[in-house]
Parts: C-alpha cells; structure tokens; sequence
C-alpha cells in the first residue's frame, strides 16, 4: 500500500456544464486553443462561443457554456499535492446569439461559478491536508461531493434567473457569486 502512495497519482474531473451538466472522467493536458483558463482578468467574449445557427424563432438568445474542473495530483511522499484549474471548453461552447450582452454575461457568471467551487475544491484539499489526511480516496470523496454540489448550483442559477432572463434575480445571483468569490480569494490560483 505504501508504494501505492508514493506512485504519482492522478486525479481529473471534467464536468461539463450544458444547462443540465454530464460529467466524464479522462487525463486532459490544457490545450490554450480548445480551452481557456479562468482568471481574474479575464472576460469571454462571443468570439470564445462557436455561433449556432437557430432552427426556430424560440431558439434566439440561447447559449451553453462548457467548463471542466482539471483536478490533478496525488499523495507524494506521504503529502498530498494537488493542482486545481478551471477550464472553458470552447469546442462545446455555443450561443445562437452573438449580440446580446445580458447572455454573454450569464454565460460568464457560469465559468465565474465553477472557479468558486474550484475555490472550494482548494479549500478542501487545503483543510485535508493540515488535519493530516493521506488517504487519496477521501479526497476523491469530498471533490466529488463538491463537484455535484457545483452542478446542483449551476441548475439552480439558469432555474432562478430563467437562463439570464430575470436580470433582478441575475443581479443578486452577479452579488452572490461574487461576494463568495472574494471570500474565498486565498484559494484562488
């Protein structure tokens, strides 16, 4: 068991949001041309989404925005290590209208939650670590949960700002998110 501890273990969740999130578990190496890493500074813009044409007229103003938690790492000499980075998938990506600023900026608000719960992710490798644990498994227990709860999350948002619709309810969901975001900046990369 011991030489199992000290092999470089690798752990990578990819969730992929699609306003009813799947997830699929592969090794990814970050491509910049088919993802975008999150970052404080950055903003997407249409020219990140592929522009779907829209079949029918109840089709106009919708977009899907795919992100993936890359979550790699293991226990190393008996310390755990890990690296957390939150990805834009831009392949998966689509909006069927390029024009509206209120969409682009719901589909942001996305990428903007799945680096609160990589924030969260962090936190709880971080907590782990200092109350000792060496157990790969539990760590692939509580990032799992976290990685459900992000989905959960995310469901709740399209549901509660009607995908970005509501811009009353998509304001204070802009305030949440961000309120939590800077709560939990240490964990930010």
């Amino acid at each position: 068991m011991k030489f199992l501890k000290n092999i470089a273990l690798a752990l990578l969740i990819l969730t992929g949001l699609v306003h009813g999130p799947e997830s699929k578990a592969q090794f990814l190496t970050v491509d910049t041309t088919a993802y975008i890493e999150w970052s404080d500074n950055l903003y997407l813009s249409w020219k990140d989404f592929r522009f779907r044409k829209q079949k029918s007229k109840e089709e106009r103003g919708l977009a899907l925005t795919s992100v993936t938690h890359s979550i790699r790492g293991g226990i190393f000499n008996d310390e755990p290590r890990f690296e957390v980075k939150v990805l834009f998938v831009k392949k998966d990506s689509w909006t069927t209208d390029s024009t509206s600023i209120a969409l682009l900026a719901h589909e942001k608000l996305h990428f903007d939650i799945a680096e609160l719960y990589g924030r969260k992710i962090r936190k709880q490798i971080s907590e782990l670590h200092k109350r000792g644990e060496r157990d790969l498994k539990v760590y692939n227990k509580y990032v799992r949960q976290l990685l459900a709860d992000f989905k959960r999350f995310s469901l709740n948002y399209d549901k509660e700002t009607g995908h970005g619709r509501d811009s009353e309810r998509q304001n204070e969901w802009f305030e949440l998110v961000f309120s939590e975001l800077e709560r939990l900046k240490q964990y930010s990369q």
